[in-house]
């Protein structure tokens, strides 16, 4: 069985499209996204004149005219992660006044984006068979799991097993231990520890099975994070950017306790990468969502073991 594994596209339509087409392109029986699927800001297109929108990309002040420009930039925008909005200069400063306003159009943008992601894995994938497994991530609101979880073709995993076309069970957990943003699914390790013990006490034979956590386990080198000053700013030594291990340590015992096949996991998007822990073989695809490129992994699993592993950049 191969199956085709990538995470952190962060609301990039060009990363999920691909991921999509990696059914076909890599001959994948299942395809499989990690976590972290939505992204992290809204762009304001904001009405500048007839016909003309003008926009902060990027760093970057922008200004369109025409509708095809419009529609090109918006285009741009989605598929680095963001969320383009038109709105008239009024609407704008209306929005910059209300953090509550702001969270639920974003929560609004996401949600539409996710329908139309699973409806286009649906379209495609279900007249080839292939399963299409997606999971939510710490940075992802739980507004997208009832869209996920009520389409007919797209499978949503968190805190369940599933079986794969070959039979070999996955395991699934998308939270994290607390990082410095709070985001929506951050737990402290003792929650992390409970909610992992949950999904994989329900796995048969853990040890031809794959345990699919978003956060990867403590120190392994593909949890590897930039050390940040009391204001979240890099901190940076004569080598560059200081880096260190920010993993689970939940997720870490709860491996060497139950000694899996495979795992798969995301969340540090620079610490692409292996590991082994005992029999255990850990991945990290990484991410350059922002780039537009899909990193991924494409995994071989045959009568119950690992047969092979190696990543795919597109």
């Amino acid at each position: 069985m191969k199956l085709f594994y990538a995470t952190d596209v962060h609301g990039s339509d060009r990363c999920f499209t691909k991921f999509v087409n990696a059914a076909g392109f890599y001959g994948a029986d299942a395809i499989l996204l990690g976590g972290d699927i939505t992204g992290k800001a809204i762009v304001p297109l904001v009405e500048d004149g007839p016909g003309r929108r003008r926009a902060v990309f990027l760093g970057e002040e922008v200004t369109v005219e025409g509708p095809d420009a419009i529609a090109e930039l918006e285009k741009k925008i989605a598929n680095t992660g963001y969320y383009a909005h038109r709105c008239t200069a009024e609407e704008e400063r209306d929005l910059a006044a209300s953090a509550e306003a702001r969270d639920e159009l974003f929560t609004r943008l996401i949600v539409d984006r996710v329908r139309r992601w699973v409806a286009l894995a649906e379209e495609r994938l279900t007249p080839l068979g292939i399963p299409c497994l997606v999971n939510a991530g710490n940075d992802d609101p739980r507004e997208i799991d009832d869209v996920i979880d009520s389409n007919s073709h797209v499978q949503f995993l968190e805190g369940r097993v599933v079986e794969l076309p070959d039979g070999t069970e996955l395991a699934s957990c998308g939270y994290a231990n607390r990082t410095p943003w709070n985001c929506p699914r951050d737990v402290e390790e003792t929650e992390l520890a409970e909610r992992l013990e949950s999904v994989v006490s329900q796995v048969g034979d853990p040890e031809r099975s794959v345990f699919n956590f978003h956060c990867p386990p403590y120190d392994t080198g593909i949890d590897a994070g930039p050390k940040l000053s009391a204001d979240l700013r890099l901190r940076s030594g004569a080598g560059g950017v200081d880096m260190h291990p920010v993993g689970s340590t939940a997720c870490r015992a709860v491996i060497e306790r139950y000694r899996p096949m495979l795992g798969l996991h995301g969340h540090l998007h620079e610490s692409r990468g292996t590991y082994k822990i005992g029999p255990t073989v850990g991945i990290n695809p990484g991410s350059e969502y922002n780039e537009g490129v899909l990193r991924g992994a494409l995994i071989e699993i045959k009568k119950g073991k690992l047969k092979s592993h190696q990543f795919t950049t597109g």
